[in-house]
């Protein structure tokens, strides 16, 4: 199986340019300086690209991914807070890099990192999989010093048992300057070994094992010593209760990010929206002779008039009610600011535009769908034409589509139906030319009500499709 773009990141990452300039975490001589990376919110992506082996016949090639949004707190004893929570993509047993991924699940994430010493979880569902990794040097360390810590990794060969959480020993280089996506980073080396025989009471209770080394290469921030990168080089054996084995031999991405507003606020204008609180801005028009169907009625935008809102944080929101900073009617941890008032009513608009805790959202309403059924009407095409030509508008970015159903019949049905509908959009979207492989769905039924299901009116805004633009 070609792996040429994973190969071509590890080179990056061991090129060494000349030391990189006005670096904050570096001294005269070169030297890496102990840091604490700063608060803020952090994306991380996890993926992971694996040959798996069972009792030494080979399987076929695994690919998982999760995405953790975490908010880092720092703390007055010098230790810090992340909360937040991860996104999960269902595991494949081949490549599906080329094609759309189903959302499996959404866990909460929340942990304590102290100064020295194992995290410290509140809420612990298997993520993050790689945990106190970087670790600062004690002292100031020059290019080729070595440093100790303690970390964890998660692992779960067996997808349908618990995740299990095995502590290592890191032991650190520095490697000096480098560059990370064409700017100044610094690169750091770490290895450790995978030992378990069993001790983690909320694991597999049938792993009896394990045993494998691991390397993994470190980009970090040269100013403020934030994460960029880690590629994790794997090859591990884990043994089972009956004599069973797994091994899995590969390699395991963690992007790191800030989300800074002005990126939402560059995605908002792109979709034709104003970031300021308060402005007025127009959503895509509907191109000529589209039905409309945009803004349901008695949305604080219909009419064709949308604006981007203020986040609310995540998990603060209950379904069907109104928070600080949040119109009525609007999906929970959205929000959307009206038009000024007396402006003339405009053409429907394709979408209306909000802000949620993890990006911009375009909100679908009153999509026309066949009865009980995920085909969608002739008269939507057109509608669907402008969505596509607005996100074609924004690159290099992921979009979730989550499709949400009225409380009516049984929840399964309801399930099934949202999510049915939200991979028909996708399949859509893809079709006008949008690369699959950018997209992430799923379906939540009747669970993120916006309105009362006593009413048509309130199921059909609650019979919605969200795509998020996602930071």
């Amino acid at each position: 199986m070609k792996r040429s773009i994973p190969l071509a990141w590890l080179a990056l990452i061991l090129a060494s340019p000349a030391p990189a300039q006005d670096s904050g975490l570096t001294d005269a001589s070169g030297a890496l300086l102990p840091f604490t990376p700063p608060s803020g919110r952090i994306v991380v992506s996890e993926r992971s690209d694996f040959s798996k082996y069972a009792n030494g016949a080979y399987l076929g090639h695994v690919y998982r991914e999760a995405r953790l949004e975490l908010e880092r707190e720092s703390l007055p004893d010098g230790s810090a807070r992340y909360r937040g929570e991860a996104l999960v993509l269902e595991e494949t047993m081949h490549d599906l890099r080329s094609a759309a991924r189903r959302i499996d699940g959404a866990v909460p994430v929340e942990f304590v990192q102290p100064v020295s010493g194992a995290l410290r979880f509140t809420e612990d569902n298997g993520y993050p999989i790689l945990r106190g990794v970087p670790a600062s040097p004690p002292a100031a360390a020059r290019v080729g010093a070595r440093w100790m810590a303690e970390a964890s990794v998660v692992v779960r060969p067996d997808p349908a048992a618990p995740a299990t959480r095995i502590p290592v020993l890191v032991e650190y280089e520095f490697l000096g300057a480098s560059t990370w996506e064409g700017r100044p980073a610094l690169a750091i080396r770490g290895r450790y070994a995978i030992r378990y025989r069993g001790g983690d009471r909320a694991g597999d209770p049938s792993m009896t094992g394990a045993s494998g080394t691991r390397t993994a290469d470190i980009l970090i921030d040269p100013v403020d010593g934030s994460t960029l990168f880690i590629r994790e080089s794997v090859d591990e054996t884990f043994t089972y209760a009956g004599g069973r084995s797994i091994r899995l031999k590969g390699f395991i991405l963690h992007f790191h990010k800030g989300s800074l507003p002005g990126d939402r606020d560059a995605v908002a204008t792109l979709l034709g929206g104003t970031a300021g609180t308060g402005s007025p801005a127009a959503t895509g028009s509907m191109p000529s002779g589209a039905a409309p169907g945009g803004a349901a009625q008695g949305s604080p935008t219909a009419g064709g008039s949308a604006s981007v809102g203020v986040t609310t944080a995540p998990g603060t929101t209950t379904p069907g009610t109104t928070t600080p900073g949040t119109t009525a009617g609007q999906p929970p941890g959205t929000a959307t600011v009206p038009g000024p008032a007396g402006s003339s009513p405009g053409p429907a608009a394709p979408y209306e535009l909000a802000r949620s805790d993890r990006g911009v959202v375009l909100l679908l309403y009153d999509l026309r769908f066949e009865a009980d059924s995920d085909r969608l009407l002739p008269g939507e095409a057109s509608r669907l034409d402008a969505i596509a030509a607005a996100l074609a508008r924004i690159p290099d970015r992921s979009f979730l589509v989550e499709g949400h159903a009225a409380d009516l019949g049984k929840p399964a049905g309801q399930y099934q139906l949202s999510e049915a509908r939200a991979k028909r959009i996708v399949d859509e979207l893809v079709a006008r030319g949008l690369p699959a492989p950018r997209f992430r769905w799923r379906g939540l039924g009747a669970d993120s009500p916006i309105a009362p299901n006593d009413t048509e009116q309130g199921r059909a805004r609650n019979r919605r499709v969200e795509i998020t633009v996602l930071d």
